[in-house]
C-alpha cells in the first residue's frame, strides 16, 4: 500500500469495517493528523513528532505556521499543502483550506485524494458548484472511483438536485454494494423523491451492514 493510500485511510474515523465506509465517514476529522503523517514518505522524524505535539495541542495556527515554513523551504511538497490545508480545515477557515489543498493538487494532478480534499473544502465554504467541477476533473484521472462518485451524490445533495444525486449513489453501489454512506445518501435521497421503497430497501440494506447510519436514516423516515 503506498503512503498516499495509507494516508486516506488514516484520515476517517470509523467504526465500520471496509476501507469505502471510512473513507465515507468524514476526510478530515480531528484527532489523526499525527497518526497519518507519520505515514509521509518526505516528512522527516523530527518534523512528524513537531507535527503530533501541535496535533496533541490543538495549536493548529502553530501547525498552519510551521507548515507554511516548511513549504517555503520545500515549495514542490504536497505532503506540507495537505498539513496547510488540515491545519486550516481545523481552524475553521475552509476558504484558506482550499487555497493549500488546490496547490496540493497542482503539485499532484493525478492524484485523485487530492481533489477530494480541495472539493471538500470547497463544500465546507458554501462553493457546492466549484466542488462538482473539481470532482469532474477526479473523474478524469480515475473514472470509478466509489469516493468521487460518492462526493458527487453528496454535492448533487447539497445543490438539491436528488435524481442525480440517487444516481450518483446508486452508481456506487453497483461496484461497492457494502458502501454503507452510498446507502444513507440513497435513501436520504429517495425520501426527498418520494420513493419510499427505496428509501425502504437503502434502511435494509444498511441494517444487514449494521451500520449506524441504519439510526439516521429511521429518524429521517419517521420525520418524512
Amino acid at each position: 500500500m503506498t503512503a498516499r493510500a495509507i494516508l486516506l485511510l488514516f484520515l476517517v474515523s470509523c467504526v465500520a469495517c471496509t476501507p469505502q465506509q471510512a473513507l465515507l465517514s468524514s476526510l478530515i476529522p480531528d484527532g489523526t493528523a499525527s497518526i497519518l503523517l507519520g505515514h509521509l514518505e518526505s516528512v522527516a522524524d523530527v518534523n512528524r513528532r513537531r507535527i503530533a505535539e501541535f496535533e496533541q495541542q490543538g495549536a493548529w495556527a502553530e501547525l498552519a505556521a510551521f507548515a507554511d515554513s516548511n513549504i517555503s523551504r520545500d515549495p514542490f511538497s504536497p505532503e506540507w499543502r495537505l498539513v496547510g490545508g488540515y491545519a486550516h480545515v481545523q481552524l475553521q477557515d475552509p476558504a484558506r483550506a482550499s487555497t493549500y489543498f488546490a496547490e496540493m493538487l497542482r503539485l499532484s494532478p493525478d492524484d485523485p485524494s487530492a481533489y477530494h480534499f480541495l472539493a471538500g473544502a470547497q463544500r465546507a465554504a458554501g462553493q457546492p458548484q466549484l466542488a462538482l467541477k473539481t470532482l469532474d476533473r477526479a473523474l478524469m484521472v480515475q473514472r470509478d472511483n466509489p469516493l468521487t462518485r460518492h462526493l458527487i451524490g453528496e454535492v448533487y445533495s447539497d445543490l438539491g438536485r436528488f435524481p442525480a444525486a440517487a444516481e450518483a449513489y446508486r452508481h456506487v453501489l453497483r461496484e461497492e454494494p457494502r458502501f454503507a454512506a452510498a446507502w444513507f445518501g440513497l435513501g436520504r435521497a429517495a425520501l426527498r423523491l418520494g420513493r419510499a421503497a427505496e428509501a425502504q430497501e437503502a434502511l435494509a440494506a444498511l441494517e444487514r451492514l449494521q451500520s449506524p447510519d441504519a439510526a439516521r436514516l429511521r429518524a429521517l423516515m419517521a420525520g418524512s
